[in-house]
């Protein structure tokens, strides 16, 4: 009697698919080691439940289809990491899922950046880089943002206030996190 081939393969392909999953988990290690200079948390402050909805509230754009306009001489954008992240990853601006923000040329912009997931962090940088973005994003950010974020724990939520006066032209809002972007954590920003 023969031996069926399924049966010597499976050893195999379990062993296969465990080498690739450690890959793709030290790949993603070595992305956070390779992010772990840039991590900068001493701008960030922790808020409960209620103070993260008043923040939600100093939103004043408007949301139309899958744009948020802002008009005046000033800005007040809210991006929120929420939780649960599922489809993984995301930002959330006005319940909208990586919207396109359109900004008035000229005016301050204030952002204030929550990242509602516990325990794992996540970036919010502007940059002229356009998608595709490749696993180990090379940004070169016109304004840094928030770099990594401390994850959320407990009942706290980290949050970032951060200001930028752009120039007109188009920019990208971007998770820095290996990965994140080119999973689709990004979204467009046009100045006008």
């Amino acid at each position: 009697m023969g031996v069926d081939r399924r049966e010597k393969r499976s050893p195999r392909r379990a062993r296969t698919l465990m080498v690739a999953g450690l890959g793709v988990g030290a790949l993603l290690q070595a992305g956070l080691v390779w992010a772990g200079p840039l991590v900068g948390t001493s701008s960030f402050k922790w808020a409960s439940s209620s103070q993260v909805r008043a923040l939600l509230a100093k939103d004043n754009g408007t949301a139309q289809g899958t744009t948020v306009s802002y008009s005046g001489p000033v800005a007040r954008v809210v991006i929120e990491v929420p939780q649960p992240e599922f489809p993984f990853p995301k930002f959330e601006i006005d319940h909208l899922r990586n919207p396109t923000l359109v900004l008035p040329a000229g005016a301050t912009v204030k952002f204030t950046f929550i990242n509602r997931i516990k325990d794992f962090s996540h970036s919010f940088q502007v940059t002229k880089t356009a998608p595709p973005f490749p696993m180990f994003p090379k940004l070169q950010p016109v304004m840094a943002g928030t770099e990594l974020s401390p994850a959320s724990t407990g009942a706290k939520v980290a949050y970032a206030n951060f200001t930028w006066h752009p120039a007109a032209g188009h920019y990208y809002y971007v998770c820095a996190i290996p990965g994140h972007a080119k999973m689709g954590m990004f979204g467009s920003i046009v100045v006008q």
